[in-house]
Formats: structure tokens, sequence, C-alpha cells
């Protein structure tokens, strides 16, 4: 959905400035914020918890890595299927696995613990673009 927005789906994940151009450093860190930390993880999150939760989770069984899998395609396909992507697939996946575990001890609560951690892999890399983009340079 991110690269629909600001990217294109063969490209990979694509720059926010694109959506701001020429509106000032606020207005991409807002839009940056909003579209590349909150919405993915508020959207995305759900689809990778609610199949692993589904599997059983008393032990790690073949279907557990079978939807892994499927998560760790579809990450990738939806993020660009490009060399770019594989990092965010892989990450997909761990929080495939991670929400597994916490489905695990925490029940529903996984829902919460993995967009908390999809939140905050996005806000570093964003933080990171950012940083980038500042009008003041540190220095």
């Amino acid at each position: 959905m991110a690269n629909t927005l600001v990217g294109h789906a063969t490209n990979g994940p694509g720059e926010p400035a694109s959506l701001v151009d020429g509106d000032g450093f606020a207005a991409l860190a807002l839009n940056a914020v909003l579209s590349g930390v909150l919405l993915p993880a508020a959207i995305e999150t759900p689809f990778v918890v609610y199949p692993v939760r589904r599997v059983d989770r008393e032990q790690t069984s073949i279907a557990l890595w079978i939807v892994i899998t499927v998560i760790f395609g579809l990450a990738w396909l939806l993020h660009g299927a490009s060399w770019g992507a594989l990092g965010q697939a892989v990450a997909f996946a761990f929080l495939a696995y991670a929400s597994w575990g916490w489905s695990r001890r925490s029940g529903r609560l996984a829902y919460v613990l993995a967009i908390a951690a999809h939140a905050i892999w996005n806000g570093i890399a964003m933080a990171l673009y950012l940083a980038t983009r500042a009008p003041i340079h540190v220095g």
C-alpha cells in the first residue's frame, strides 16, 4: 500500500518526499510519520499476526513455517518484488515468528506487541531518512 502512495509496485519503496515536494520539512515529516510509520504498522501488521495465531501454539509445526513462508512471499511482492524488498520480507518473516511466540505467552496482546515492533522499525528507518532531509545540518 505504501508503494502505491510513494513509489511504484515494481520499484520497491519510494521516497516520502514525492508526496509533499515544495511543502517544506514539517509537511514531509508529518506525512512520513503518518504514511511511513503509523499506517503501515496499523494496517499491515494484523495480516501477519492473524494467520500465525491460527496455527498450533504448543509446538513449532510445518503449518507455522508454511504460514511464515507465505507471509515472506507476500511481503516481498507487496513491497516491490525487488532486491531491496528482500530485507522487508525477512523483517516480516521475523515479525511473524515473534508474533507466534508472543501469542503463545500473551494471547491477543500479540497484536499490540507486533504493531509496536513494526512502528518502531519503521520509525527508526524514517528518522534516518528525515535526518538526511533536515534543513539543519549538525557538525
